[in-house]
């Protein structure tokens, strides 16, 4: 993974206070590819009980900056720097998974996609897809608060 590890990986996840708050998890992670999955809690949903859009943005930008991120240099953190999403259908499953990949990495910008899915009586239904452009910037220090 280009000189970080997964432990290192893995570690900067756990450093994001948001990603724990909500009970977001890194699932796996692989150069190029992240993914992120959080189980559903009503304290994460909107007024109708489904998961908030909020949260499906969320695990889509973090699992792109983490794909982005297993290709970038040591020195270097992602930042995102342009987001889309397109909520495709209702996520009212017991779990969310955000897959992400790069589609088309450079020295400093990368560009990358995300797919939502809501995990439901066993199947997997796809809820929204993101497009996301991130930054590769200078590293900064990380403090578990």
């Amino acid at each position: 993974m280009n000189n970080r590890t997964e432990e290192e990986l893995r570690e900067s996840f756990l450093n994001q206070p948001l990603m724990p708050y909500i009970g977001a998890k890194l699932s796996t992670i692989s150069p190029g590819q992240a993914s992120i999955e959080i189980v559903y809690q009503k304290n994460i949903t909107q007024q109708h009980g489904l998961f908030h859009g909020g949260v499906s943005g969320a695990i889509a930008d973090n699992a792109a900056g983490f794909a982005a991120m297993t290709l970038m240099d040591r020195d270097k953190e992602p930042l995102t720097i342009e987001f889309k999403i397109n909520f495709l259908n209702i996520a009212d499953g017991e779990k969310l998974v955000a897959e992400a990949e790069i589609l088309q990495p450079g020295r400093s910008i990368f560009h990358g996609e995300s797919k939502v899915y809501t995990i439901k009586n066993n199947n997997k239904i796809l809820t929204a897809t993101a497009l996301v452009t991130i930054k590769a910037t200078s590293k900064v220090s990380e403090k578990l608060l």
